[in-house]
């Protein structure tokens, strides 16, 4: 990546699409260092049905070039930020500091089909773009129809409208902190104000910031609320070349907020994606049966529709949960330092739930809200007419 030092060895970085694989990769015992879980990992390769696993170093996979057991192409599910085709759900490197866990969730991230990264400080942003580099220059990075990873990094700017710098200045500060590695988008994170009278000063530094080569032309948001978000890509219209790409909010079952004050439909009508913080809730209340505040019923709900979506493949109440998020048409952000949370989390990709059981689980979650506990009787009347029409045939 620019500005950031390339990784001498060629990395045997492979993608595959078998959970025997993941358990593989996802021991860290099985390397002493980060760089060894990027450079020597397992390489599979589906065979009349059967899956065969094999590990080899870096070295002993250029000492044979004419290897068959090849790198394969992820299964990508892309959808459409603003200006940027990414993956459907995205991963966040908080907290990262290197260690082969780490390497480990990277890996069967990629592997997976994740594309969008994301850093909340310069140091997991200098990381990711140092993991990027390992895949650059492996023989999964040249397969045909391969999408590059990409990385936004979220950026504190407030400080620019306090007299604390311009939003150049800290945009600049924070790629030399990353050791000189740039984001392909900077989420910025700041006050719009009450009524967004601070945009106006935000989308002039940001345009200024652009035009000295602080930031690239594509940019992002952290935290905005729908009205604010439509300020700024007014305020962006003078400077076609600047789009805002996406907002980052909080969004899951436990917390529809953002949905029901209208700022997801906002973003959308002005053509502005939107992230989703915390896509199981916070702690992972949704899913999370040690919370205080999980509804079990809710849980149990969960793992009634996994049985029944997901074209015949039995889903995870946690891949379901995430799923409800990437149905609503929004992308959720998985923070997780483990392989085996980024692949569960990812297997919410390449399927929607339907109307039907997006309704049920609406139903539910205002049950929740209103303060119900146990399965209300709509909702349990609503699941079995869904479980009627699966075992009649109907899609």
């Amino acid at each position: 990546p620019p500005g950031c030092a390339m990784l001498g060895a060629r990395a045997s970085f492979t993608t595959s699409a078998t959970s025997a694989r993941i358990r593989s990769v996802t021991s860290s015992r099985a390397f002493a260092s980060p760089s060894r879980a990027l450079l020597a990992m397992g390489r599979s390769k589906k065979k009349r049905g059967k899956q065969r696993v094999a590990t080899k170093s870096a070295t002993q996979a250029s000492a044979n070039p004419h290897d068959d057991d090849a790198p394969e192409l992820p299964d990508y599910d892309i959808v459409t930020m603003g200006p940027l085709d990414v993956s459907a759900v995205a991963l966040s490197v908080k907290g990262w500091t290197g260690g082969s866990d780490d390497a480990n969730a990277y890996v069967a991230a990629i592997d997976r089909g994740y594309l969008l990264i994301g850093a909340a400080s310069p140091e997991e942003l200098r990381l990711a773009k140092e993991y990027e580099g390992y895949w650059s220059v492996s023989e999964a990075a040249e397969l045909p129809g391969v999408r590059a990873p990409m990385t936004y990094a979220i950026v504190d700017v407030d400080d620019a409208s306090g007299g604390g710098g311009t939003v150049k200045d800290i945009l600049q500060a924070h790629t030399i902190a990353a050791g000189g590695c740039e984001p392909d988008v900077f989420c910025l994170r700041a006050d719009p104000g009450e009524d967004g009278e601070n945009v106006a000063r935000l989308a002039e530094g940001i345009v200024a910031a652009w035009e000295l080569g602080a930031c690239g032309n594509v940019i992002a948001v952290d935290g905005f609320n729908g009205d604010a978000v439509g300020k700024l890509v007014d305020a962006l219209k003078d400077t076609p070349e600047i789009k805002v790409a996406f907002n980052r909010v909080a969004f899951s079952l436990a917390d529809r907020s953002a949905l029901e004050n209208g700022d997801v439909d906002a973003c959308k009508s002005r053509g502005v994606g939107v992230l989703a913080v915390d896509p199981l809730g916070e702690g992972s209340r949704v899913t999370n049966v040690t919370h205080a505040e999980c509804d079990q019923a809710q849980c149990r709900l969960l793992a009634f529709l996994g049985s029944m979506v997901g074209g015949g493949v039995q889903k995870s109440p946690t891949q379901v949960g995430v799923n409800y998020v990437v149905s609503k048409g929004i992308v959720p952000e998985i923070e997780t330092r483990y392989g085996s949370v980024a692949w569960e989390c990812g297997g919410a990709m390449l399927w929607r739930l339907d109307e039907n059981a997006l309704g049920i689980l609406d139903e539910r979650a205002d049950a929740v809200a209103a303060g119900e506990s146990g399965v209300d009787a709509e909702t349990a009347e609503a699941a079995e007419e869904l479980r009627g029409e699966v075992e009649g045939g109907k899609p």
